[in-house]
């Protein structure tokens, strides 16, 4: 009851402040605009390993390699005046979801309002605050994909595009920036515009920038999975962007994340089961050099590498393993307007024990293309 008091008063508060704001002879400004955007990520990919697929599964005849339509996907960002603006983009292929999505896909459909630099709102579907890898948007991805513990805490509800409503601002903006953001969202599978659970998620970030570059984040999560049962997850981030020259620019990033695993919990048949025995937890290092080119048609050359550890259950020993990435990649036109990305990937078992999974390495080949 707590939290729903909390959610309503939150809701009124927000709405008195929207209601002080005019233009300058008492009535709302208005000059709207719209820009479209669009945006493929077109892929190759092949397994390197004998009998494991492109998804790390042991297969007899395994599919070696694919290509593909990662992303396609259409955008608009509609501004109304200094205030009001909203986002709306639709992804044509299917999204990766437990719950079927039949096709185009709505990922984000959101308003926002902006008070001050210190106070705005966000509604409608948008991404939550929470999980460094998942906030880093996958038009300037380190690697070509996010890590699995990314995906992992995507699939238990913690991350990802959701309904609902946030506040969110940042103060000192012009010598140590220090941004917060709290919402409140159905806390169900990611894109799907209903509450497929029993509670709300409600999630919180704080991000601090002590000196230029340098951004640390601590986020933290309570998601309702059942009557009088919430899962909880935290996390810690770092990531620190320095121009070293004239030409070559550096981006090193950190993250640890852990909570409850609630696809474990609720597929359990124990019936003395208690949330706090499912836990997982991940961590990942990762760095990225940008060279800047003096050949005609391209204009920087790229260099990265990333380390990741994903502990699933922390109660099963055998299923702890780790991801190395090795990556180059090409933009050709600013902003990424194109890219290409090639990375090798190894996945290693800490217990290859398991019949289904086994250590295989895996090559991908990214082109993006962003008008």
């Amino acid at each position: 009851m707590k939290k729903y008091l909390l959610t309503i008063t939150l809701f009124l508060t927000i709405l008195t402040a929207i209601a002080q704001t005019t233009g300058g002879d008492g009535k709302p400004a208005f000059n709207p605009t719209i820009k479209m955007k669009a945006l493929v990520h077109s892929r190759f990919e092949a397994s390197l390993t004998d009998s494991v697929d492109l998804q790390g599964k042991v297969v007899a005849v395994p599919i070696p390699t694919n290509f593909r339509l990662r992303r396609v996907e259409l955008r608009s960002d509609i501004k109304l005046n200094d205030h009001w603006s909203g986002v709306i983009r639709i992804q044509l292929p299917e999204l990766k979801s437990a719950t079927p999505t039949m096709g185009r896909v709505i990922e984000l459909a959101y308003f926002e309002y902006k008070h001050s630099d210190q106070f705005s709102l966000r509604g409608g579907q948008f991404k939550e605050p929470f999980e460094l890898d998942e906030l880093t948007s996958h038009e300037d991805l380190r690697m070509v994909d996010r890590g699995p513990t990314s995906r992992l805490f995507v699939s238990n509800n913690y991350s990802s595009y959701n309904p609902g409503l946030m506040v969110f601002g940042t103060f000192l903006k012009k010598t140590t920036p220090l941004s917060y953001y709290v919402g409140v969202f159905n806390g169900g599978d990611r894109s799907v515009n209903y509450d497929s659970n029993y509670g709300k998620a409600f999630v919180g970030r704080v991000e601090f920038t002590p000196i230029s570059g340098l951004r640390l984040g601590l986020n933290g999560q309570v998601n309702g999975v059942a009557q009088d049962i919430s899962a909880n997850a935290a996390g810690a981030d770092v990531s620190w962007q320095q121009k070293l020259n004239d030409k070559l620019n550096m981006i090193v990033e950190a993250e640890y994340i852990g909570g409850n695993n609630v696809n474990s919990f609720i597929s359990s048949s124990d019936s003395l089961k208690e949330i706090s025995s499912y836990k997982m937890n991940g961590y990942f290092g990762q760095f990225l050099f940008r060279y800047k080119v003096s050949i005609p048609g391209l204009q920087t050359f790229e260099l990265g590498g990333k380390f990741e550890h994903t502990d699933p259950l922390s109660s099963d020993e055998l299923d702890q393993f780790n991801t190395i990435t090795g990556g180059i990649g090409f933009v050709f036109l600013p902003d990424n307007a194109v890219r290409l990305q090639l990375n090798m990937v190894h996945t290693g078992y800490t217990e290859n024990a398991s019949d289904a999974f086994r250590n295989f390495n895996y090559f991908v080949a990214q082109l993006q293309l962003k008008i």
